[in-house]
Order: structure tokens, then sequence, then C-alpha cells
């Protein structure tokens, strides 16, 4: 059988043996972007029936409900922009590019059509192909901001930064909000790109620059494994050490100093990896340590000027997440990970690394079990919050941890970002307005898993 018809079989067992989740793992191979339906609307009536059944077990009536009109008429224009519009909701980017896509053949140049669809394929980083639907649709982009800010931006995600200059002159000729501010962002990204000429190749393997174009964000270090192999310096799945943490303490040394900063004093955040991280850098820059202040609201947050450390953006609740959003005279936040496929409210100042999936040095963890060789979870690591920083501090490096070659890179595009100004600024160095929005993806492809 065809792969359709596998999936489709496959899928119809797994929900008739109670397994909606497995079933849907082999649907969403069939409707994933651009997917294997094509314009047989049996094909799309069929494979919709057993999505609206597996999307009643999972995500419910309501939802569900969005299903059974786009298989009742799957021409309906209306029907499929609203399923594709719940899709993006539920963050299943790539089924509602498909949804979308349909849509657009139907009813092409619709802006409120387009404009979702390349949200879709953004939030799945083929912002290749966003750009090939707004390139398809002139009229459009010759009278909306919307589609015209879209196209830039999205070029530039592919590594176009022609694009972009061509559009911003009529970008700029709307002015007021939200308009001022979308085109700030690309001025911004725009003048990084151009200051990092000579420090930083800005090609498809250049993770670091492009994280501080797009994020004005520097990223202290670059994955090895897999690199050639498509990761290009990412993690897919990392089980985190003392020695990475400590690694990134010492990058982080060397790119506050690129930047002329010198951080007072340490601020930990009150989870515990964010505290036993920050006791260890407060330690290794000889600083002192103080509670990061979160105000009731959540919105509040410590004035003072200092060095923000988090283990991991991701893992902080909500109300801390609000207390650092705006930047602050003198603060500059550090966040050891970040995962590179959510988008959490924004982008840290620096980070260490990027990861799809990864656990803290102190939480279980897989391991091989000496005598039996067989896989197993470790108990998670006990200790009081100094006890785990002072056996941080006294982790010793492996020779290959910072290499010159790299550490110099890091250095220079670090001390070329400490002299960047206006949109271009740092985010290290910026001392007001919200922070900055993290960007899913960049011009540097990786494999994904999950």
């Amino acid at each position: 059988m065809a792969d359709y018809e596998r999936l489709q079989a496959d899928a119809a067992t797994a929900l008739a043996a109670g397994d909606a989740r497995a079933a849907f793992q082999q649907l969403r191979e069939v409707l994933r972007y651009p997917g294997q339906l094509g314009a047989d609307r049996r094909r799309w009536t069929e494979a919709l029936a057993l999505f609206e059944r597996i999307s009643a077990a999972l995500a419910g009536a309501a939802f569900a409900a969005k299903v059974v009109q786009v298989v009742a008429d799957p021409d309906d224009v209306s029907a499929l922009y609203a399923l594709g519009d719940a899709l993006v909701e539920q963050r299943l980017p790539a089924i509602a590019a498909t949804i979308l896509a349909r849509a657009n053949t139907l009813a092409p140049g619709r802006e409120s059509i387009v404009t979702e669809l390349v949200t879709a394929l953004e939030m799945d980083l083929l912002n290749a192909e966003a750009c090939r639907f707004l390139r398809a649709a002139p009229d459009l982009l010759a009278r909306s901001f919307h589609c015209r800010y879209l196209l830039a931006f999205n070029a530039i995600m592919t590594g176009d930064l022609a694009e972009p200059r061509r559009l911003l002159p009529g970008l700029r000729m709307y002015h007021g909000e939200p308009y001022q501010g979308m085109t700030t962002a690309l001025e911004g990204m725009l003048a990084r790109a151009d200051a990092l000429d000579g420090v930083a190749a800005l090609d498809g393997r250049d993770l670091r620059g492009w994280h501080f174009v797009l994020n004005g964000s520097i990223l202290l270090h670059l994955s090895p494994f897999g690199f050639d192999e498509g990761m290009h310096g990412r993690y897919a799945y990392i089980q985190d050490s003392d020695e990475l943490c400590l690694e990134g303490i010492r990058r982080l040394a060397v790119a506050l100093d690129a930047l002329g900063l010198s951080p007072p004093r340490v601020f930990a955040l009150p989870d515990r990896e964010s505290a036993i991280l920050a006791e260890a850098v407060a330690h290794l820059l000889e600083l002192p340590v103080e509670p990061w202040v979160t105000g009731r609201d959540g919105v509040g947050g410590t004035v003072a000027p200092g060095l923000v450390v988090a283990y991991d953006l991701d893992r902080l609740p909500p109300e801390v997440l609000r207390s650092l959003t705006l930047q602050r005279p003198g603060q500059v936040l550090f966040s050891h990970a970040t995962c590179w496929l959510s988008e959490p409210m924004f982008a840290a100042d620096l980070t260490t690394y990027l990861y799809q999936v990864s656990r803290t040095p102190w939480e279980t963890r897989l391991a091989v079990d000496p005598e039996t060789r067989q896989v197993k979870e470790s108990a998670p690591r006990e200790g009081e919050v100094a006890e785990l920083a002072t056996r941080l501090v006294g982790t010793t490096l492996p020779a290959e941890a910072l290499p010159k070659v790299d550490l110099a890179a890091l250095r220079a595009l670090a001390a070329r970002a400490g002299t960047m100004t206006g949109d271009a600024t740092a985010g290290a160095l910026r001392s007001e307005g919200d922070r900055r929005r993290l960007r899913l993806g960049s011009p540097v492809p990786s494999n994904r898993f999950l």
C-alpha cells in the first residue's frame, strides 16, 4: 500500500484499540504540510473524518466540531480557515499549513488566509515556503503592510538580506503602532547584520551570528555533536552537566568582558536550578548574590543593576517571567539553556546553548547500568543549593571545552556587539523597553526530532 493508505489504516487500528494518541501520531504524517491529500476530495473527507474522531478524544468537542465542518465540505473556504486558525492555536502548525494551503488554493489572495498560512509556516520553520506564498500574491503585497512585513521578516529567516532592504522604504511610510514597532524590529536586525561584517560569516552554518542578528542575544556555546550532520551547533537531546554549566559561566565571563560590562551583583531567581547556577556564577565572578524579588502581580521585579541568572526561561513560572519582561539600566539576563523550538516571552541577553529536549544536571537522568547494560533512570541529585553550587564550581573542565579559536570568535562578536547603538543595541546593553522576542529558528537549518 502507498504511505497514505498504510498510515490511514494504522491510525484507524490504533483508534479502534482506544489509543487516540498513537492514532494521531500516524495520521499526523498524512496531514503534515504539504500533506498527502493533494486535490483528492475523497482523501480529504476520509482523512479528516478520522481526524475528527481522534480530535474528539484528544482536544474535545469544540475543536472536533471545526473538523466536522471541513469533512462536510472540503471546499468550504470559511470552514478550512476556521480549522487552520484553531490548529495554530493548538500549536499544530504543520497540519494547519496543509489546511490553510488548500483554502488559499480555493480562494487565492485573501489576506486573512495568506497571513494565517504564513504564521503556520513560520511556526513550523518553513520560512522559504512562507516567502513563496507571499510572492505568489503580488496584488496583496502591493496593498498590505502586514504582508510586506511578513515577506521581509521571512526573507531574513532564510538568510536573504536584500529583500527586506528593498521593502523597508515602503514599510517606513506607515506610522504609529503596530507598524512602527514591526519596522523598527526589522531595522534592528539589518543593522546588526551590517555591524557584524568582518566578525561573522552569516552563512548557513553561523548559528551564533544569526542568533545575535535575530534576537540581539549572544550564544556562548555551540554543540559539537552532529554539527556536520544537520544540527549545526544546536542540541537535539542533552543531559546537561556540571561541566557544561561551568563552561557556560566561563564563556559568560568572556562575553561580559568583551561587552565592557561589570555587573555589581548576581540575582538568583527563586527556582532551584537557577539558584544553584546563580551561586556558582557569583562565586566564579566574585560577586555578591541576592534574591530576585518578584512583585505580587508578577509585573514588579528588582530594579537595581546586576546579572540575573536563570537556568532556563522555559522552566520559570509565569509571574517570574513577567517580572523579567522589562529591560532595566544595568540589568543583564543570562539564561544557561534555551529551547530553540519553543517561544518564551522574550530572549535572554546571553545563553549558553540551544536545545530541543534537555535534562538538568540535578534531575532524573538516563544512564546505562554497568552490570545489566540496560538503560535506566538515575535518582535526582540531592543536596542544598550551596552544596550543589560548590560541586559545580569544583568541576574540572575537559581540555576541549574552551578552544582558543572559538573563544576568540565569541570575544570578537561580543566586542562588536558592544559598539552597536540604536535599534541594533545588544540586549545586554539595552536599558529600557520590553525585552526582544525570541525568534524561532534561523537561516541556519537543523534536524528536528519528536
